[in-house]
C-alpha cells in the first residue's frame, strides 16, 4: 500500500496524492463506510493503487485505511491543518463578528493557530478604520488587513501561509479566492460579486480543494457559509476555547465561576483591559446557546 494525503472530495470520489506527488481517483474500502469513518480533505491514508499503474496508464485507487489526524475541523470539513485563517470583508458583505468567534471556539478545541484576515480595507474611510482598531482592543489573536485590491497585507499574509498547511474559510463574497490569486495567480480560482439585493456572496467554490503553494505549504480553498453550529461543547467548557477568559482561570471569588452573573469575577472587572467587551458578549450569547441545548 501506498501512503498519500486526500486533497479533493467529491461524490464519493476521492483525490489522493501519493508522497511523489501523482494523484489517484480513489473510492473508500467498504470497511470505512461500514465502520462510519468518513474521508475529508486533509486526510492522511494508505491506498492501494490500481493494478496497471506501473505503465502510468491507470491513476485510479482504495483508499483502506485513516491515519489518526492531528486536527479535525467539522465546518469547513478538514483534517490535519495548523492554521486557520478566518477571512472577513468589512463591508460587501459587513463582517460578521460573532461568527468570527464562534470559528475561534471551533479551532481552540482542535489546538489550531488562528489569524484573523480583514479584507476590503479598500471600501472602508479612515474614520471607520478607526473606528475598527478601537473596536477590537484588546483582541486575542492577530489582525492582518488586507486588500486584493491595492495588495495591501497580501505579502504579509502569504509569509504567514508559507509552510504550513492552512485553510481558509469564512463567508461567502468576503475574498477568500481572490486573495488566493493574489498570493499565487496560478491558481486561477474562480471568484464572484456580491449580490446588492441579499448583501452575500455566491458559492465560487464549490467543494473543499487543498492547494500546493509555491513558497512551501499547502492551503484549503473552502466554500463560503454563513451558519455554524457548535460540536459537542458542554456550557461549562467554554471558558477553555476562549483563550482571554481561560488565561484569568483561578482568580474569580468563586472558584466554579461561569462568567455569567457571579460577583466577584474577574472576567467582568477586565473587561476593556485584558478582555474584548464584544468577544464577551460573545461568550455570553455562547453559553446561553449551549446551556439551553443541553436542557434539552
Amino acid at each position: 500500500m501506498l501512503r498519500g494525503k486526500v486533497i479533493k472530495a467529491a461524490g464519493g470520489f476521492f483525490t489522493v496524492c501519493d508522497q511523489n506527488g501523482r494523484n489517484y481517483i480513489c473510492r473508500a474500502r467498504g470497511a470505512l463506510k461500514r465502520n462510519k469513518q468518513a474521508l475529508i480533505v486533509g486526510d492522511r491514508v494508505l491506498f492501494k493503487p490500481g493494478s496497471a499503474v506501473s505503465d502510468h496508464s491507470n491513476s485510479e485507487g482504495v483508499v483502506e485505511k485513516v491515519l489518526p489526524r492531528s486536527s479535525c475541523m467539522p465546518r469547513p470539513p478538514v483534517a490535519n491543518v495548523d492554521l486557520l485563517v478566518i477571512i472577513m470583508s468589512l463591508k460587501s458583505p459587513d463582517c460578521d463578528w460573532q461568527l468570527i468567534s464562534r470559528m475561534t471556539v471551533l479551532a481552540e478545541k482542535e489546538n489550531l493557530t488562528v489569524i484573523i484576515c480583514l479584507n476590503k480595507t479598500d471600501l472602508i474611510s479612515k474614520d471607520e478604520y478607526n473606528e475598527l482598531t478601537d473596536l477590537i482592543k484588546p483582541y486575542p489573536y492577530p489582525v492582518i488587513f488586507t486588500s486584493a485590491l491595492s495588495y495591501e497585507g497580501v505579502n504579509y499574509l502569504k509569509e504567514h501561509l508559507s509552510g504550513q498547511c492552512s485553510v481558509l474559510a469564512g463567508p461567502s463574497g468576503v475574498g477568500k479566492s481572490t486573495l488566493l490569486n493574489c498570493i499565487q495567480p496560478g491558481l486561477a480560482l474562480q471568484t464572484g460579486e456580491v449580490s446588492e439585493k441579499i448583501g452575500r456572496g455566491k458559492h465560487t467554490t464549490r467543494q473543499v480543494s487543498l492547494l500546493p503553494l509555491e513558497g512551501g505549504g499547502s492551503v484549503v480553498d473552502t466554500p463560503g457559509f454563513s451558519r455554524l453550529d457548535f460540536p459537542d461543547i458542554a456550557p461549562g467548557q467554554l471558558a477553555d476555547y476562549f483563550p482571554e477568559i481561560e488565561s484569568l482561570r483561578g482568580y474569580c471569588g468563586f472558584r466554579d465561576c461561569r462568567h455569567i452573573s457571579e460577583p466577584k469575577c474577574v472576567v467582568k472587572q477586565e473587561l476593556g483591559k485584558t478582555v474584548n467587551p464584544m468577544r464577551y458578549d460573545h461568550y455570553q450569547y455562547f453559553f446561553n446557546e449551549l446551556d439551553k441545548r443541553e436542557a434539552y
